[in-house]
């Protein structure tokens, strides 16, 4: 039996398979952030597709942390609704596949995933403490309405230089005050958030976090920092954490990531025996994500000790290639080149795979 098809427990939670949809923006949403018909067919086509478990693109925490036009946000009681909806159509297609929504904030302008940002000057001195202090309470309100809407999770952008990985980082983080300077005070609000969130949801509800291993900028973070929050995080109870790595110009990076790489294909497979030292004798899971498409590599990963398999480019051209790999006897890799052309897409469009489009409208009562 394949590694990949062995269920696995998250918290309470059983995931049916190892393989995990990584986050990935899909600009689907309204210009408000409300779900539509759209968003409902994407997860329509991922959650019959077979992955294990699906973890939305970044919802806005705050009306100022949206960092895209056609984002999905969570920020208000008001999106329930349409958040409802999302999770229903996943449970009902997706055969006991589970899901989360990823929560996030951007930040101060200036870094961000897919961008070319060198030179751009912001400051988190701008930040005031009751901005800081509303900010954290935004993320424990927006998971419990993901816990609300029904979801099975809720997940933590804390990565790819976003208003978390902003504040962890060195270069990014330049207040003198109980936020800044050491690495303790630096995740001080990382450690707030996760608080925050645990507060408003229970103990018993799953808290994923997705975190750098490296910044891969000029005085960034590297293994040694993050393996230290990420010990703290799971001695203070988060269930699963993703490794993913890198602050800006993420496509150049990629392409150098997975040309060193090679067989191992997974960008970050350096640092999973640093993390797993990091997580011992807790509780807490690990995933990791990034540049993985073959089932032997995803074979190997899992022998390795990482838990759960993220793949975010393969399933936008291949929405059902969780099946055909657990399923049938086609084990061909994924036919995702890591063109990163969706990336580029995504800024402006709604989210496809640029040389391959293959979603055809097939659902049309989920909304109703």
């Amino acid at each position: 039996m394949l590694l990949l098809n062995i269920p696995f427990r998250i918290k309470n939670v059983e995931v049916k398979n190892r393989l995990l949809r990584s986050a990935t923006l899909e600009s689907k949403a309204d210009i408000e952030g409300f779900v539509t018909d759209d968003l409902l067919e994407l997860y329509y086509h991922l959650a019959r597709g077979g992955a294990g478990f699906l973890v939305t693109g970044a919802a806005a925490v705050e009306q100022g942390g949206k960092c895209f036009g056609q984002q999905l946000c969570v920020y208000d009681d008001k999106y329930l609704p349409g958040l409802k909806k999302l999770a229903d159509v996943v449970h009902r297609y997706g055969n006991g596949c589970k899901c989360a929504v990823q929560i996030f904030h951007q930040g101060m302008a200036g870094y961000f995933f897919s961008g070319n940002t060198a030179g751009k000057i912001f400051s988190l001195k701008d930040i005031k403490q009751e901005e800081i202090t509303v900010t954290i309470k935004s993320f424990g309100l927006a998971a419990r309405r993901v816990k609300e809407a029904g979801f099975d999770a809720v997940a933590v952008h804390g990565a790819h230089g976003y208003l978390l990985n902003q504040f962890l980082c060195p270069t990014t983080n330049n207040r003198t005050d109980k936020w800044g300077g050491s690495l303790e005070n630096r995740m001080r609000f990382t450690q707030e958030v996760y608080s925050a969130m645990r507060e408003q949801v229970g103990e018993d509800f799953p808290i994923l976090w997705k975190i750098n291993t490296s910044d891969y900028i000029e005085g960034g973070n590297g293994i040694e920092q993050y393996a230290r929050v990420v010990r703290t995080l799971a001695q203070m109870g988060v269930n699963l954490v993703e490794l993913t790595g890198g602050m800006e110009r993420q496509t150049r990076l990629r392409a150098r990531l997975g040309r060193e790489a090679g067989e191992h294909e997974a960008y970050f497979y350096w640092a999973i025996d640093s993390m797993k030292e990091a997580v011992a004798g807790t509780e807490t899971a690990l995933a990791i994500t990034g540049g993985i498409r073959s089932l032997k590599a995803m074979e190997n990963l899992l022998k390795s000790g990482i838990d759960l398999i993220g793949i975010c480019r393969p399933l936008i051209c291949e929405p059902d290639l969780p099946s055909r790999l657990l399923h049938s006897p086609d084990k061909r890799r994924s036919k995702c080149t890591s063109c990163n052309k969706c990336y580029f897409h995504i800024a402006r469009q709604a989210l496809k795979c640029v040389q391959f489009d293959s979603f055809r409208s097939v659902l049309n009562n989920v909304s109703e």
